[in-house]
């Protein structure tokens, strides 16, 4: 009898753990799924800032964070304005263009993301005539300037943290 009683309940037992089994999998899911969808990409913010040459030193307030890099630039010049500031999210492999100031096309490609203490970030900066791959940690920045006539385009690239 007790054999009878195992073959009768034996399926209604395992689908409540079944249930529960789906349950936890599925909240799992659901919880690691905004991190598998960000485990791939990097976000970027790419400042391009304009350095002439003024009758008197100015930096744009929007650059306080840059002053240091800049003022290497003071022997010539001496006045900095940011002129657009944007926030690109890239997956490894994607690409996003942007237009400088003097018309020519900019690049920004994210080639990989390198475990390991610390992580880092490669990517590629492609301007005319140019290709840069470079590994940063997130956090960091790298700095790159183009002659425009009597001006000059700065290039800011931050990987963000």
């Amino acid at each position: 009898m007790r054999n009878d009683w195992k073959k009768a309940h034996s399926g209604s037992a395992r689908v409540p753990r079944r249930v529960f089994v789906s349950v936890v999998a599925g909240g799992l899911l659901a919880w690691t799924a905004p991190a598998l969808a960000q485990a791939g990409t990097a976000g970027f913010t790419v400042r391009i800032v304009e350095g002439t040459k003024g009758p008197a030193p100015k930096v744009d307030p929007k650059l306080g964070d840059l002053k240091r890099e800049l003022e290497t630039l003071h022997q010539e010049f001496n006045s900095f304005a940011l002129v657009g500031e944007h926030p690109v999210r890239l997956a490894v492999g994607a690409r996003h263009a942007l237009k400088l100031p003097d018309g020519a096309d900019l690049a920004l490609r994210l080639l990989e993301l390198v475990a390991g203490p610390p992580p880092r970030v490669r990517h590629q900066l492609e301007l005319p005539k140019s290709r840069t791959v470079r590994s940063v940690a997130p956090g960091g920045r790298t700095i790159d300037v183009r002659p425009w006539g009597d001006k000059l385009i700065i290039i800011c690239t931050a990987v963000d943290k």
